[in-house]
């Protein structure tokens, strides 16, 4: 009860020291124009004289609140069917401008640009931000509040000169490309930024403060809008593909085709739907070795999965690499095996028969999603090495997965909001649904907030009977300001299951942790900013009600005013701490021996042709000689305006690391005192011939050897007695891939691409001793190489449609 009134104390006089000091709104009035303007950067068209002028720009940083150090002039107009933005950048050293190309949606790289963010349901939540560099690439992206998804890829036109008065950007937005209420008059939230390379200066038309939480919310006014129609969004997009695969001497071809729609169901809603999808052109997961009790997360890449989804992503609820993974009872192909028999064909994925998104926000603010998508069931093929015949294993059922979520926005950034997840799989196996309640609840300015959600789950089938759980968490405290104090809790109960379409890393367990902060964004001394951060945390078992982990963490980050970027972070766990999860065990523990950690980075400035970022960090167990060691740095050359390479090099070693290694058959749990080496190698690179094409390359070596040189008991207090393990559990694991894709942007939205990807896996327990005799084993196994090329078209139906009538 002390501790918490202080808190609170605390909390009341920093919010009396820190008050709120933000600009005053900006608002603009933009006129409605009968002619189009020809979108072609030479800002010559009669209509731009009549139009309003926004200017004063703002820097957010390296000075936020000073004025941009070059002047800025906006101006916008309206016509039936679309926006049109005419955007004046003044340079005194037009020959200055950087211009660096680079693929689409990474409009801040060695380049000037500008960006147009726009809230047409004037939420303060939820934004369309679209930008341009200086060298015509193009952005665009949703933003929820802070945090912007890139995966948008509307069609919309732009074009940008570079002149003896600096540079301009001429853009037109269709109303196809954005979601606005339908009401006669209209007012939206509206916001320019003005990137300045040289400088390392963003700067805002209405003031964005980096002590304040948001973006969306920090927006100007739009008004003027009036009497304009929702047009009728209707893209087909057809596609077909073509495949030549070779591996381990064997050759496969295939031909696909499919198409994805985009409908606009009203002004608000939009419908996306595919059909037959081919996600074979994805760059290749970043496999590595998991030892440890939890699954590995991998990013999801396939396009249909990652744009306009912002509404599903809550609490890790909606997890899309469920859907077309692998087939979930995969390994029963070779438990079925009879005498003479063997796996002839066994597929890694599952084929997506259909999916579909309907998504869009009420005049009353209210956000409602849904989402389906139709798995096929998928079968492995058995076949008797003697009489040559066949027969089929089912390994996944006929799977439908889907997604409701309904959202109210509230005022001050606040909302509350509902999600159902449920999986449903044709006979027997498990079905599963999670409910879920989130909530987030903002004060004073968006100063103090208090979030949290609640979640319910539910399996029925083989596995259970109707198992169900339940998992909450809830975190406030002061969010904006140089100062920032937060409170969490968090509990998993032991039956809590949200994996059938989810990521759930583990259950049963419960924390409390504690988060302050100082960050100042303002330059002071030899420093641009700074950001400091401790946390404290501290777990128990769910089940058992027994501490697991105590931990303090904290960070400190300080960029100096040549914008060389150096960190130091910290770690203790500074009394003996009890693991429950490593065991694979349910009751049993392992100790967890008290250890420090301490580590820290740097980050040269990227304007420089060539520039570094490098990292280490190292960690002490008071037990045994039980270290680890890291260390990875990344050099980066920018060759020139088209040619940008980036290496990176990563290793870790584990001396005298503790972990499972099996179960024996009379439930004793064996541990392993083993050395890890973990390497890993990157090249990633582009060129890029003009702003509409260009040429992506990844090539990537993970390595990973683990010795064991001793093995051991688990015993019921959580210790351990040597043992004479008789397997052998060395591993030896190779994963390498190249991913070369060229891309052709050949007329907005249509698209052609040619992808070469080359792998090869390997794992055993035989160790070579060394890095390069590993690497020169690696090349033994199997080596999968496949060749493909995809055209996809862009159809306007809308536009059609709109000529017919």
């Amino acid at each position: 009860m002390i501790r918490s009134t202080l808190l609170l104390f605390l909390l009341l006089l920093v919010n009396f020291v820190y008050a709120d000091t933000s600009r005053v709104h900006n608002a603009y009035r933009l006129p409605r124009a009968i002619e189009h303007p020809v979108v072609d950067g030479e800002l010559t068209d009669a209509i731009w004289n009549s139009a309003e002028s926004a200017d004063g720009f703002l820097q957010q940083s390296p000075n936020p609140g000073a004025p941009a150090r070059q002047r800025t002039e906006v101006k916008v107009i309206y016509t039936d069917d679309a926006i049109y933005i005419a955007a004046r950048m003044f340079d005194s050293s037009p020959d200055s401008i950087l211009h660096q190309l680079s693929p689409r949606d990474e409009y801040q790289n060695n380049t000037d640009a500008f960006g147009i963010l726009i809230d047409p349901y004037h939420d303060k939540r939820n934004g369309f931000f679209f930008a341009v560099t200086a060298a015509g690439v193009q952005t665009d992206s949703r933003y929820v509040f802070d945090k912007s998804d890139v995966s948008l890829n509307s069609v919309w036109f732009s074009k940008t000169m570079i002149d003896a008065q600096g540079w301009t950007a001429e853009i037109k937005i269709p109303y196809q490309a954005i979601r606005f209420p339908g009401e006669q008059k209209q007012v939206w939230g509206i916001n320019y930024t003005r990137i300045i390379r040289r400088y390392r200066e963003q700067s805002w038309w209405n003031t964005v403060d980096p002590n304040k939480a948001g973006i969306v919310n920090q927006c100007g006014d739009l008004a003027g809008i009036e009497d304009i129609q929702a047009p009728v969004r209707l893209a087909l997009l057809p596609y077909v593909s073509g495949y030549y695969e070779l591996y381990d001497g064997r050759s496969a071809n295939s031909f696909n085709g499919g198409m994805d729609v985009k409908y606009g169901i009203n002004e608000s809603f939009t419908l996306d739907m595919t059909l037959i999808p081919d996600f074979g052109q994805t760059i290749s997961d970043n496999l590595v070795l998991n030892l440890s009790p939890f699954e590995v997360r991998y990013d999801e890449r396939r396009y249909f999965f990652t744009e306009g989804t912002e509404l599903f992503n809550r609490n890790d609820l909606f997890y899309s690499r469920r859907i077309g993974a692998r087939p979930r009872y995969f390994n029963s192909a070779d438990d079925s095996l009879g005498v003479n028999e063997y796996v002839d064909e066994n597929p890694l994925t599952t084929r997506l028969y259909n999916g579909i998104k309907i998504s869009g926000r009420t005049l009353a603010k209210t956000g409602v999603g849904l989402f389906n998508a139709i798995a096929a069931p998928s079968f492995a093929t058995i076949r008797d090495s003697v009489s040559e015949t066949t027969r089929e294993v089912e390994t996944s059922p006929l799977s439908n997965y889907s997604v409701f979520v309904v959202e109210q926005i509230l005022g001050q950034n606040s909302y509350i909001g509902y999600m159902n997840t449920l999986v449903l799989r044709a006979g027997t196996t498990d079905n599963a649904m999670v409910n879920s309640v989130q909530f987030r609840v903002a004060a004073d300015q968006n100063r103090y907030a208090v979030e949290g959600y609640i979640d319910h789950s539910i399996v029925h089938g083989l596995s259970s009977n109707g198992d169900q759980g339940y998992r909450y968490h809830l975190e406030g405290g002061k969010i904006k300001g140089p100062f920032i104090a937060k409170f969490r809790h968090h509990l998993v109960s032991n039956t809590f299951d949200s994996n059938d379409l989810g990521y759930l890393d583990r259950n049963n367990y419960y924390n409390y942790g504690t988060t302050i902060g100082y960050n100042y964004f303002k330059p002071f001394g030899r420093f641009m900013w700074t950001i400091n951060e401790v946390n404290v945390d501290l777990s128990f078992m769910y089940d058992a009600n027994q501490r697991t982990f105590f931990s303090i963490t904290g960070k400190h980050i300080y960029t100096f005013r040549n914008f060389l970027t150096c960190g130091i972070n910290w770690l203790t766990n500074p009394i003996k701490n009890f693991d429950y999860f490593e065991t694979r065990t349910p009751g049993r523990f392992l100790i967890y021996p008290k250890n420090y950690e301490l580590g820290g980075f740097i980050s040269s400035d990227y304007r420089k042709v060539l520039s570094l970022d490098a990292s280490t960090s190292y960690r002490i167990f008071l037990e045994r000689n039980r270290t680890i060691f890291k260390y990875a740095f990344a050099p980066r050359w920018r060759v020139n305006d088209k040619l940008f390479l980036v290496y990176r090099w990563e290793q870790e070693l584990k001396n005298d690391n503790i972990g499972f290694v099996a179960r024996e058959v009379d439930s004793d749990v064996v541990f392993g005192l083993r050395n890890l080496n973990t390497v890993t190698s990157t090249l990633t690179g582009t060129y890029i011939f003009t702003n509409r094409m260009g040429l992506s390359l990844r090539v990537r070596h993970y390595w990973s050897e683990v010795s064991y040189k001793d093995y051991f008991l688990l015993l019921e207090n959580g210790g351990l007695a040597h043992y004479d393990y008789t397997g052998n559990a060395n591993i030896s694991f190779n994963a390498f891939n190249i991913d070369l894709i060229y891309t052709w942007q050949f007329l907005p939205g249509s698209e052609l691409s040619i992808a070469w990807k080359n792998s090869v896996l390997s794992s055993g327990t035989t160790l070579y001793g060394s890095y390069i005799e590993d690497v020169d084993h690696m090349f033994d196994a199997p080596v999968s190489n496949s060749l493909s090329a995809k055209l996809i078209w862009y159809l306007d139906a809308g536009q059609y449609l709109k000529r017919k009538r």
